[in-house]
């Protein structure tokens, strides 16, 4: 009679679960009696390891060590199809940042070729946390639904299960949007590089060192700065800027100020104050070393304007909170007109509510300034000099007079705008004409067809 039996990860004697292990990224942990025993691990979990502890921008030599567990796996040269194309991701969100560059792109692209989204970690998760952007993207493309046991301590395993789905379909390109630690989707593109599969990696994680893009035939850059950046921090010089994709001119609902004031006043904001307003993944809003000049700043003007209210449209974790609270302490009158409320799904007429839109720092939100040109919203950018890599002034137009280095400029120009309607106008204006040029849905659906079909022949 056998003393231990396996099943389903736990070892049982007499139907009681007195052992089991639970296997993460970074090994494998072993409990008796739910009290964690040891941990045991193995030449990945190191490589994981060291690969979280990293600080360098120059992945080469982790993209080298994860080919060569792939070295084995040698699938045949294929025939591609140039009327397919796929994308490949991590997980996808409901708000902001790579979800929506894939789901503009994938519908600009819809009858231009067929289209299939691949996805390496956490499948379920995207269909519970991006279910409208699924369900936008379903309508343009099919969504692969992929085994979700894959685990970076499988790694070749995990990486053959979609890099042979992939190899199936045979698209003439595959956009990468990984997430910057994805070793899985690194170990895929390990594989898909030796099939004549052209690897397009955009560089939407431009500020973190990023897995898999020594494998890229072309890395897409979103400006000048991450160009010389990829250049010279990461040493791979196959770069090309695109810019970021917004939507097409016909989409963007504009609501009339009746409509707006409705929204003021379910925000409890006096319909004759003025109103000014950020947004962003809460992080963008707080430094390294636990404080945040940016609400330092905004609670500067909210002292020196009484008739304004702050709005920031992001969710703040509980030690960011604390640090928010801590710069209001004493100011409680103006802790009152700063309004933070969760992302939203309809934030146009959010953005069409604020006099004046103030960028995030340390780091910048690039698609949301591009979003603001698109509705019509002034803003004022702040230039981070000391860490450029979190910086995207270089998405306004050139010489932009609204971008700043100094909290006080900051301050000044956002007061010069809340009071001079007719800059706010011209400014407004000249921010969606260059919006219409440069970041259009269809003037960038161009210049990725351009290079599918010709730089990448």
């Amino acid at each position: 009679m056998k003393l231990f039996s396996f099943y389903n990860d736990k070892f049982k004697i007499l139907n009681f679960t007195l052992f089991k292990f639970r296997t993460t990224k970074t090994g494998i942990y072993f409990y008796f009696l739910g009290i964690k025993l040891f941990k045991c691990k193995t030449e990945i979990s190191k490589l994981i390891e060291e690969i979280y502890q990293n600080k360098s921008f120059d992945m080469q030599d982790f993209d080298n060590q994860i080919a060569k567990y792939t070295q084995d796996i040698t699938p045949d040269k294929i025939q591609t199809d140039k009327h397919k194309i796929a994308f490949f991701a991590t997980e996808l969100y409901d708000t902001g940042g790579h979800s929506k560059c894939i789901s503009n792109l994938i519908k600009s692209l819809d009858g231009e070729y067929e289209q299939k989204l691949f996805l390496t970690d956490k499948y379920n998760n995207t269909y519970k946390n991006a279910a409208n952007t699924i369900k936008e993207i379903t309508k343009h493309a099919q969504v692969v639904d992929i085994d979700t046991n894959l685990t970076p301590l499988k790694l070749c395993e995990s990486a053959k299960k979609i890099s042979d789905l992939i190899i199936q379909y045979a698209p003439c390109a595959i956009n990468v949007y990984i997430h910057p630690d994805d070793i899985i989707g690194a170990a895929v593109l390990s594989i898909i590089k030796k099939t004549g599969i052209k690897i397009i990696f955009h560089n939407h994680a431009s500020h973190f060192p990023d897995l898999g893009m020594t494998f890229a035939d072309v890395i897409l850059e979103g400006m000048p700065s991450t160009v010389k950046f990829t250049n010279e921090k990461r040493h791979l010089y196959n770069t090309k800027i695109i810019g970021l994709q917004s939507y097409r001119k016909d989409e963007t609902v504009y609501y009339p100020q009746s409509e707006l004031n409705k929204l003021k006043e379910q925000m409890g904001i006096p319909e004759n104050n003025f109103v000014t307003m950020s947004g962003g993944t809460s992080y963008k809003f707080f430094d390294q070393n636990g404080g945040s000049e940016y609400f330092e700043m905004i609670l500067h003007i909210l002292k020196k304007e009484k008739n304004l209210c702050h709005v920031v449209i992001t969710e703040l974790k509980y030690k960011e909170k604390s640090i928010v609270d801590n710069i209001f302490a004493n100011a409680q009158e103006e802790k009152k007109r700063l309004i933070i409320i969760p992302f939203q799904k309809d934030f146009d007429k959010y953005f069409q509510l604020a006099d004046v839109f103030i960028d995030s720092f340390p780091v910048s939100s690039a698609l949301t300034q591009i979003d603001l040109m698109r509705n019509k919203t002034a803003s004022v950018v702040k230039i981070n000099n000391q860490n450029p890599q979190y910086s995207f002034q270089e998405y306004q137009m050139p010489n932009y007079p609204y971008m700043f280095e100094k909290t006080e400029d900051i301050e000044n120009a956002v007061i010069e705008l809340l009071y001079n309607k007719e800059k706010r106008e011209e400014i407004i204006t000249k921010n969606y004409d260059f919006w219409l040029k440069t970041y259009e849905s269809n003037v960038y659906k161009e210049k990725i067809v351009n290079i599918i079909e010709e730089d990448l022949k």
